[in-house]
């Protein structure tokens, strides 16, 4: 594994990074290095699905014929902090398109089986002044990603980040994808899927109060074609099965998996009980929906002996649902999911040290970890 450390440093040598860069992802590789995976088995049962910790960091050094790395990670300390959490679910990608002198680079990624989240830095030209309130690729969805798996209920959107210093030439961006499988229907995690990914015009805009649309404004012509590249980042997910009677809407069911990742936590709860239930559960969702999967209570306890409730009202809950609700033919289903925060445009910014979690309670139900 030495022997394979310094390999990977020499091949950074031959990139053209930026002293920063290339300080930033040998300070990383270095950490991977002094912390190798762990030889058990995360998911239970089932197959270990752990990325080796370098060959994630590394994860599109490969295919830099394409196009130069050159930026430090975006998402670190712009979006998550860094530490361990950040260390268990990203990977750096580093591949670079220009159009017309306006370079856009795919720096880094954070990601678990459902969610995915890619940063992106804009370099301008150097005349370039970029002092507008907020720019985007065409529109917030108008740009094309897809994937080589197919990922049931794709969801995707783009925005920038908060610009550090508008007066230089250089822009941030997230792209937030996010999967739907495990209700109806099963899936591929985006982890280790050929990705492609296509960016429009970049443009500007102001609100126009009498059409209620913006007016757009071209900043730069053109598009980013990334080309197929593999996405590839650890897979830290803690899978459980722990098939627990646990009481939910009233009635008696069954938690038949749990999912806690850097990201976000996963619980799928089923039982003959549960169909139907739009019968007799409230429209009281923030949304005025039947509150079928906001209001049960996830704690995470960690090691030291305190705990965090992963609570709806500062979560992202994207990919939850039921099944059965009104129709009872379907299977009696609730399927939760919540990230840890969702502070910036509803995209999380929280991660979770997931070796400091020791259990976590469903209901009142309490599930080890370990």
């Amino acid at each position: 594994m030495h022997d394979d450390f310094n390999a990977y440093r020499a091949e950074l040598d031959r990139l053209r990074l930026t002293d920063e860069s290339k300080q930033a992802l040998t300070a990383s590789l270095a950490r991977r290095q002094s912390n190798p995976a762990r030889s058990s088995p995360r998911r239970l049962p089932g197959t270990l699905r752990l990325a080796g910790g370098i060959a994630a960091a590394i994860c599109l050094l490969g295919t830099v014929g394409y196009a130069a790395i050159t930026s430090a990670p975006t998402l670190l300390g712009s979006v998550f902090d860094g530490g361990a959490a950040y260390e268990q679910s990203s990977g750096f990608i580093g591949r670079s398109v220009d159009n017309n002198g306006w370079t856009v680079t795919i720096t880094d990624c954070v990601g678990d089986d459902k969610n995915l989240y890619i940063g992106l830095e804009l370099a301008a030209p150097e005349d370039a002044v970029l002092d507008a309130d907020w720019y985007c690729f065409g529109t917030q969805s108008g740009f094309q990603i897809t994937f080589s798996g197919g990922i049931p209920g794709l969801g995707r959107e783009m925005h920038q980040l908060p610009d550090e210093d508008p007066a230089d030439n250089r822009l941030a961006f997230i792209i937030c994808t996010s999967s739907v499988h495990g209700i109806n229907e099963e899936g591929s995690s985006f982890n280790g899927q050929k990705m492609r990914l296509k960016l429009p015009e970049l443009r500007t805009g102001t609100w126009n109060s009498e059409t209620m649309d913006y007016d757009y404004t071209t900043v730069c012509p053109g598009k980013w074609d990334f080309g197929t590249m593999t996405v590839s980042y650890p897979d830290s997910t803690i899978h459980l099965e722990p098939d627990l009677p646990v009481t939910t809407l009233g009635v008696d069911a069954v938690i038949t998996e749990v999912d806690v990742s850097p990201l976000s936590v996963y619980v799928r709860i089923e039982g003959d009980a549960l169909k139907g239930h739009h019968s007799w559960v409230p429209k009281n969702a923030p949304d005025g929906w039947y509150g079928c999967i906001e209001y049960q209570e996830i704690v995470l306890h960690f090691d030291d002996g305190t705990s965090f409730a992963v609570d709806q009202n500062d979560s992202n809950l994207g990919g939850s649902g039921c099944s059965g609700g009104t129709d009872v033919s379907e299977d009696g289903l609730l399927v939760l999911r919540r990230t840890y925060s969702a502070n910036i445009n509803g995209v999380s910014n929280r991660l979770i040290d997931v070796d400091r979690v020791t259990s976590v309670s469903v209901c009142g139900v309490d599930i080890p970890l370990r």
